[in-house]
């Protein structure tokens, strides 16, 4: 593990900490499906969660400015390896389920600013950040079949705690990479004011129509793609592995095409063909072979939009010369987009005569994240006295 760099020594972290969310977290929708809350009541969960999150956020500044950025990350992690628990005991009390929200939304608080903060400090310049994205990518795709196909037979065969429990053993072994990586740079720690400040609008607006569009992608179809599965766990957990060797196959190709300076050509084709995307799962929902092929496809359109997204957002980070405030304003934008367009999913959830109809409103995130993708722009330094260097 020595001779690894702290990239790669973050993709093994990534990795591992991947596959507890694609044995456990990729199952938790369909979890509070299986416990009787309905398609609105779930989604209003998770944009009650959001909102948590959000809120706790500044709380998570001051805990990363003691312990650094990847000391942000461990506890992160530590913490969503604990909120299983509540989640298994949320069909006694809606207390345990509150309980998880809580779990969450502070592991998730620190965890994923610190991530971002570490990968955009730890990546290569511009002209290699496309590659080493697609392959981050590629080993994400990767567990992302393994993952669901692993858990997708632990839920059939012996049920949610044997699943959830391994899950939060990978979830806490993620933890050692980031013993072996060190101190991570992510420019100057903000204290609670100054995390308000020099707010970058295009990523908080990139952000922000990601977390829109998620909220058709990460929570809505899942949930749709679980019921047309018969609410069966091994067949939702098989079509996730497809739909990962799909995302797989394209995820390395579109890397080394953003290194090319082909990003804009990759973003309006995948802007395309997420639309189509959309219109497809709000279709083929009734149909198991249809959603199951709608997932495929997904996947591997994601497989272009995560890389070229991301790549544009990483660059722009390293060039703000505060990397953590950064993403901590990025973060929130997310968290603003994501919980509107849950909140608009569980009405038309509610509201329409299908429930597959929800997805669509996440679509309307794709021209707003386009504008804001497209094309080079200049970031100015971020204001501001450099205070704590990241630990």
């Amino acid at each position: 593990m020595s001779r690894l760099d702290p990239f790669r020594l973050l993709t093994l972290h990534s990795a591992l900490f991947g596959l507890a969310a694609a044995m456990a977290g990729g199952f938790v929708g369909a979890y509070l499906i299986k416990l009787g809350l309905g398609l609105p009541v779930a989604l209003a969960t998770y944009a009650g969660l959001l909102t948590v999150r959000c809120g706790i956020r500044l709380l998570a500044v001051e805990v990363v400015r003691r312990v650094g950025i990847a000391g942000g990350m461990k506890v992160g992690a530590a913490l969503g390896a604990l909120g299983f628990l509540p989640l298994l005991l949320a069909d006694r009390s809606t207390g345990w389920l509150l309980a998880w929200v809580v779990a969450v939304s502070m592991a998730e608080a620190l965890y994923w600013p610190a991530y971002h903060t570490a990968t955009a400090a730890t990546a290569a310049g511009e002209g290699s950040l496309g590659r080493q994205l697609g392959e981050r990518m590629t080993v994400g795709a990767l567990v992302a079949v393994a993952g669901p196909l692993v858990g997708g037979l632990l839920l059939a065969s012996f049920g949610e705690a044997a699943d959830f429990g391994i899950a939060a053993f990978c979830s806490l072994l993620s933890i050692l990479p980031l013993a072996r990586i060190g101190r991570i740079e992510g420019g100057p720690m903000p204290s609670l004011r100054e995390a308000l400040r020099g707010t970058d609008r295009v990523g908080v607006a990139t952000f922000a129509a990601d977390g829109w569009i998620s909220s058709g992608l990460t929570f809505v179809w899942p949930m749709l793609l679980f019921s047309s599965m018969g609410a069966n766990y091994e067949a939702f957990g098989a079509a996730n592995a497809i739909a990962g060797l799909a995302g797989a196959a394209v995820s390395l190709f579109c890397g080394h095409a953003i290194d090319r300076g082909q990003r804009d050509r990759c973003l309006l084709l995948v802007c395309t063909a997420l639309a189509g995307s959309f219109a497809l799962r709000a279709t083929s929902a009734w149909w198991p072979l249809g959603a199951v092929m709608a997932n495929a496809t997904g996947a591997a359109i994601m497989g272009f939009y995560g890389p070229v997204v991301m790549s544009a957002v990483y660059a722009r980070a390293k060039r703000s010369g505060a990397i953590y405030r950064f993403q901590i304003n990025l973060e929130a934008g997310w968290d603003c987009g994501a919980v509107a367009g849950l909140l608009v999913a569980a009405l038309v959830a509610w509201a329409a005569p299908a429930a597959s109809l929800a997805v669509l409103p996440a679509a309307l995130g794709i021209i707003p994240l386009y504008w804001a993708v497209r094309g080079p722009r200049r970031v100015a330094p971020a204001p501001g006295p450099a205070l704590i260097a990241a630990a």
